[in-house]
């Protein structure tokens, strides 16, 4: 029979045997886990941001009333913009434009020439991960000119290239169409604010609504002290700093909740339904203004995210301005294989717009096309 001493013996080896069996189960455990936070920083980051730090609605002063415009990017404007996706540093130069200074150009090389609205002002983005930006760095035999702003419709980028003053040789001049686009160019009142619209009149375009009537500014700082609070306990919001954590909670909430994490399904009418008639006059105006400088018109469509999602019903809405660019004999290419051949995230999680890889996927893209 064993003795006492014995079997505390065996009892105590048996019980450090079991603790170090858990302390190797829970290392491996903690191991795997920074692991995998670590590969979501690098591979797929989802930063957490609290609503006490974002202030996407006023942008500071980056933007300014214009009467004709309706709004423009304010000349010298700086400001730290945060979303739910990103925190950025945003600065405009002189010419209130998010882009580089004139004086930094060599009045040599030829230009090429963006317009667009926020996918090409690089919204939520820093601005040397901008495809602008990833351009002008790869193509330094060339000048590139970024007059885009966010939530201007074809109508605004027209007014725009038409009152930019210069004598330089263009390569070309570049439209970034956005399924929004369309609704923009049909209405006065966008983006909480009035814009000008131009009508058809026996088949010409005369613009209305200018000056457009002045909007007050948006007290983004209001808004938040009255939306209350997030409703998350501080142990959440401690732990949602993990990117790890914040993309586990989102994938729940949008099973749980799918109107609420997933910001981006934007339901575009089939062609049948929409309205195309002033977009396809002002297509044809920004071709003539481009062919008067000298150059031609490139138009390249964005496609949705919500067509690269699968099992979201989505009219592509390139279609029709494929049509369109063929009876006015633009040049157009649909960005969307390019984006369904990425294998990494290119949107963002909340909203509609392109991630940092995104950006270098379009870069990619319109390199080829353009040179």
């Amino acid at each position: 029979m064993p003795s006492k001493t014995a079997s505390h013996s065996r009892f105590s080896l048996t019980l450090e045997s079991v603790l170090a069996r858990a302390v190797l189960v829970l290392g491996a455990v903690l191991l795997a886990l920074a692991l995998a936070e670590l590969g979501y920083r690098l591979i797929d980051p989802f930063p957490y941001f609290p609503p006490w730090e974002i202030n996407k609605t006023q942008h500071g002063n980056l933007t300014e009333y214009h009467p004709r415009l309706g709004w423009r990017g304010a000349p010298g404007g700086r400001a730290r913009f945060t979303t739910k996706n990103s925190s950025t540093w945003l600065q405009h130069n002189t010419q209130g434009f998010r882009d580089i200074e004139l004086e930094e150009r060599s009045a040599d090389e030829p230009a090429v020439v963006f317009l667009g609205d926020s996918f090409t002002w690089g919204y939520e983005v820093e601005f040397d991960e901008m495809f602008v930006s990833l351009l002008r760095e790869r193509r330094k035999d060339f000048e590139f000119f970024n007059l885009a702003h966010r939530g201007y419709g074809t109508d605004q980028a027209l007014m725009t290239f038409r009152g930019w003053q210069s004598e330089r040789k263009l390569h070309r001049v570049v439209l970034m169409f956005a399924e929004n686009d369309v609704a923009d160019n049909n209405s006065d009142w966008r983006n909480e604010k009035g814009k000008p619209r131009f009508e058809l009149e026996e088949g010409e375009l005369t613009l209305s609504n200018v000056p457009v009537p002045e909007v007050p500014a948006w007290d983004s700082e209001r808004e938040y002290r009255s939306s209350g609070s997030s409703g998350r306990n501080s142990i959440e919001q401690w732990l949602l700093r993990s990117h790890l954590y914040h993309d586990v909670e989102f994938r729940i909430r949008e099973l749980t909740e799918p109107s609420e994490p997933y910001r981006g399904r934007f339901g575009v009418p089939d062609c049948g339904q929409l309205d195309l008639r002033v977009t396809r006059a002002l297509l044809a105006e920004i071709r003539d203004e481009a062919e008067r400088r000298g150059s031609a018109l490139l138009i390249f469509a964005i496609p949705s995210k919500g067509e690269l999602y699968q099992g979201e019903a989505h009219h592509p809405y390139q279609r029709c301005i494929e049509v369109i660019c063929r009876e006015l004999r633009i040049e157009y290419h649909d960005l969307s294989p390019a984006f369904d051949a990425s294998r990494f995230r290119t949107y963002f999680r909340f909203g509609k717009h392109w991630t940092p890889r995104g950006h270098s996927v379009a870069a990619d893209a319109i390199e080829d096309v353009l040179f």
